[in-house]
């Protein structure tokens, strides 16, 4: 079997500077994929020049896909891109002029770059795009299968979440995010992969009979080995000084600051458990990078008196970091309105921490009975659980126990098996 996986979202990442969900599992399906060693897989880049040449680059320093090809290859080697430039704008023009040629040459390179010709389907029997829109060029090779992962569609069937308009065009788009564009690229002859049964039936309900519900693999993704239990009491004290995280206990959140994350709901809990009992030495933790439209999240901290000082954000959170930050929390709080999988409560029980989360789309399927689910707008129930947790250790015991069984029956090497065994399927119709 041979496939050409699109590395896109990899180039995304390694510009930014930062790992998403739909970059982490899309980088990890991919490490796993070669793990397995069941396919000859080759990397390709459908958006632009820019983005493969940051895909190209971020992969030719991992170890995991050094020794992978790359479509388009050649590019790269003979570094076209910057001998052109030189040629034009010598080492010593004035840095305007380099940058106005920078931004010429991209442009001109973007507007000719093709992701791969035909020749470069040739043998390849998959093509798996973990996100972004199918190319046209696909329909006119008849022996390659094109493979869609779509990890939710939140975006369509919420947009209040996201600040789209209710007739939302492709306009209202993020062009490297284009979900709309790679929904309309599929038809009934194209096989998708799902992270849930949840996102696989919002799918069906909102396409219809654009798709093939028979050419739909619920595929579950995995939390990364790098969440473990990690109560290494040095590396703690090391991350409590360094997100300034007081002594005591603390109630951890983890997710971009954005309305879809219900964390005012959160911090409503928190209020009414520190009203209502003694708690002087607890603390919540709200980690992650700003989104969009948070304001309301710090409005609400506005509204109580003395809480500013026992609730901390920390910001985005390295990788290296997330473990420790995981591990030493009493409980972990996710009452996220709508989730396509939901990893971070996955890494959470997986690192043996207890975890509150809400019983919507797709949660209950990671969760199971392993840890407690509430609707998402059940303000006493989670403050009410949160005590719970954080006072009893048999329950705290318990609930740690299950929830590091219950992580175990998901992995990357079980995702990548579950992957190929899609491949197998859809070249057999």
């Amino acid at each position: 079997m041979r496939i050409l996986y699109d590395a896109s979202l990899a180039g995304i990442g390694h510009r930014n500077g930062s790992i998403s969900g739909l970059i982490r599992t899309a980088e990890n399906l991919l490490f796993a994929l070669l793990k397995n060693g069941t396919a000859e897989i080759t990397l390709c880049s459908s958006l632009s020049y820019e983005i493969w040449r940051y895909s190209r680059q971020y992969l030719t320093v991992n170890e995991s896909t050094t020794h992978l090809n790359f479509v388009r290859d050649s590019l790269f080697r003979n570094n076209r891109f910057e001998k052109l430039q030189q040629t034009i704008f010598p080492a010593n023009s004035s840095q305007a002029n380099l940058s106005i040629s920078n931004r010429l040459l991209k442009r001109a390179f973007g507007m000719n770059f093709r992701p791969f010709r035909k020749k470069d389907l040739i043998g390849q029997d998959i093509y798996h795009s973990p996100y972004h829109a199918l190319p046209k060029l696909l329909r006119q090779v008849a022996h390659i299968q094109p493979v869609l992962t779509v990890h939710d569609i939140i975006p369509m069937i919420h947009p209040e979440y996201f600040g789209l308009p209710r007739n939302y065009r492709s306009k209202h788009f993020d062009k490297e995010y284009n979900l709309l564009e790679s929904l309309k690229s599929l038809d009934n002859e194209t096989w998708i992969h799902c992270p849930s049964l949840s996102t696989r039936n919002d799918l069906c309900n909102f396409l219809g009979k654009q798709i093939d519900p028979k050419k739909i693999a619920v595929v579950p993704w995995a939390a990364s080995p790098q969440f473990y239990p990690c109560r290494d009491p040095r590396k703690f004290a090391t991350i409590r000084k360094q997100y300034q995280i007081p002594e005591g206990q603390y109630i951890l959140s983890l997710s971009t600051l954005e309305p879809r994350k219900n964390i005012v709901q959160v911090i409503r809990s928190f209020a009414q458990l520190l009203a209502q009992e003694n708690l002087p030495d607890f603390y919540l933790v709200l980690a992650g990078a700003k989104g969009w439209q948070y304001q309301p999240i710090f409005q609400e901290l506005s509204k109580f008196d003395g809480l500013q000082e026992r609730i901390i954000f920390t910001g985005y959170v390295a990788d290296d970091d997330l473990a420790t930050l995981y591990s030493n929390a009493r409980v972990f709080v996710y009452p996220s309105h709508y989730e396509g999988f939901g990893l971070p409560p996955l890494e959470a029980m997986q690192c043996g921490t207890p975890v509150i989360t809400a019983n919507t789309s797709s949660l209950p399927e990671v969760v199971g009975d392993a840890g407690i689910l509430l609707p998402p707008d059940d303000l006493n129930g989670l403050s009410e659980n949160i005590l719970k947790i954080c006072t009893t250790q048999s329950l705290y015991q318990r609930l740690s126990e299950k929830s590091k069984l219950r992580a175990a029956q998901f992995s990357w090497e079980k995702c990548a098996e579950d992957t190929y065994a899609a491949y197998r399927l859809a070249l057999k119709h």
